[in-house]
C-alpha cells in the first residue's frame, strides 16, 4: 500500500545522480510533530468518522466534496487534497476519494481488506508482503486485526523499504453501512532496501519518508453496488523548499491507486 515518501536531498536527484536512502540525512521525529499529528487525526475522527457512524452521512455527500451531483463516480476515482502543509517539524499529507463499484458489496470489501497474505496481488507492487490476526477481543461487528506488511517505493531515485504494523479495526455498523480504521504501530525502515540483511534504521530516527499514516475506509451498498471512500492521513519530514506540489502529488496518486486497486479486486470476485 502505498506510503507517501517526500522526497529530500532533490538538487541531487533532480540533477540526475544515483540516489539510495542510505545517502540522506537522517532526521529525528519529536513529541511536538507526532502530538500535531495525533491532534490532526482526532479533528478529522471527529469531523468524519463520527457522523458517518451516526447517520450514514460521508464526506462525499457533503457540499464542499469535489463530487457534485447525487451520484458517485464509477469510471474512475474522484480525488481531493485536505491537507498538505507542514506541521512542527514534520509534514501531514491527507487526500480523500471516492468511487462506485457495481455490483460490489460489503462482504466484497471485507474479505478483500482481511486477505492479508493476497495483498502483494491486490496492492503491487506497493506491498511486498503482508499477513494478519484477529485479536483477541475481536467480535463479529467489530474484527480488531494486527497485520504485518513490508511496503516498498521509489521516489526520484530513492527506493525505500519499510517493516510496518498495523492496528485495523472493520466495523459493520448495519447491513448497508462498513467502514475500517488502520493505524501503524510500528514503522521501521531498512537501511538498505537492496540488501535486508543491513537490518532497521531506530524506529523515528530515519529518512522521515513515514513516520506513521492512518487510513480510513468508507463503504456503503447503494444504486446496485458499493460507495467507497478513502481517506489517507500520513505524517512524514517537511517538505522541501519548492517542492510542497510534490508531497500533494504523491498522495493523490497513493489514493487514486488504492481507490483503483480495490475496485479492481472486487470486480475479480465478480468473474
Amino acid at each position: 500500500m502505498r506510503f507517501l515518501p517526500v522526497a529530500a536531498c532533490l538538487g541531487c536527484a533532480l540533477s540526475g545522480a544515483s540516489l539510495y536512502a542510505a545517502m540522506l540525512p537522517t532526521l529525528h521525529l519529536d513529541a511536538k510533530t507526532l502530538n500535531a499529528f495525533e491532534a490532526y487525526v482526532a479533528r478529522f475522527e471527529k469531523e468524519a468518522v463520527e457522523p458517518y457512524v451516526e447517520s450514514g452521512k460521508m464526506w462525499m455527500d457533503s457540499a464542499s466534496c469535489c463530487t457534485p451531483g447525487p451520484n458517485f463516480p464509477s469510471a474512475k476515482p474522484a480525488l481531493q487534497s485536505r491537507e498538505n502543509a507542514d506541521f512542527a517539524n514534520g509534514s501531514i499529507h491527507h487526500y480523500s476519494g471516492v468511487l462506485h463499484v457495481p455490483r460490489g458489496t460489503i462482504e466484497d470489501m471485507r474479505h478483500i481488506m482481511e486477505d492479508y497474505a493476497n495483498y502483494p496481488r491486490y496492492f503491487k507492487p506497493d506491498v511486498l508482503k503482508g499477513s494478519g490476526v484477529p485479536e483477541p477481543d475481536s467480535t463479529q461487528n467489530d474484527e480488531h486485526f494486527l497485520s504485518h506488511m513490508t511496503l516498498t517505493d521509489t521516489t526520484l531515485w530513492v527506493t525505500v523499504h519499510y517493516d510496518c504494523i498495523y492496528d485495523t479495526h472493520y466495523e459493520r455498523i448495519d447491513a448497508n453501512r462498513w467502514h475500517s480504521i488502520s493505524t501503524t504501530a510500528s514503522v521501521k525502515e531498512w537501511r538498505d532496501s537492496k540488501d535486508l540483511s543491513q537490518g532497521y534504521y531506530p524506529e523515528g530516527d530515519d529518512h522521515g519518508f513515514l513516520w506513521r499514516t492512518n487510513t480510513y475506509w468508507f463503504a456503503r451498498e447503494k444504486n446496485g453496488g458499493l460507495d467507497l471512500e478513502l481517506d489517507s492521513i500520513v505524517l512524514s519530514r517537511p517538505n522541501p523548499p519548492g517542492f510542497k506540489w510534490y508531497g500533494g502529488k504523491r498522495s493523490h496518486d497513493a489514493v487514486d491507486k488504492m481507490l483503483r486497486d480495490a475496485k479492481a479486486a472486487i470486480e475479480a470476485l465478480h468473474r
